[in-house]
């Protein structure tokens, strides 16, 4: 029973990240450093949507390998 709860999370995320991904189409570059001379880092053109879920899930990621570092250390 767990496992299908799990797999029911699972979908309802993947179908609302594809739903986000879907509704914010517009291309962004996201600015990463300010001009030096003729020099500036960017990250490619890629759309909103899919720019949020990436730093959405970098976050969520970090913050697991966080909490498993910190009850490790205790």
């Amino acid at each position: 029973m767990r496992l299908l709860f799990y797999f029911a999370v699972f979908v309802l995320m993947v179908g609302v990240s594809a739903l986000l991904v879907f509704l914010n189409q517009q291309s962004v570059t996201l600015i990463l450093t300010p001009q030096i001379g003729e020099y500036i880092y960017t990250i490619d053109t890629m759309p909103l949507g899919l720019l949020v879920l990436l730093f959405f899930f970098f976050g969520v990621i970090l913050g697991y390998l966080l909490h498993v570092v910190v009850s490790i250390l205790r």
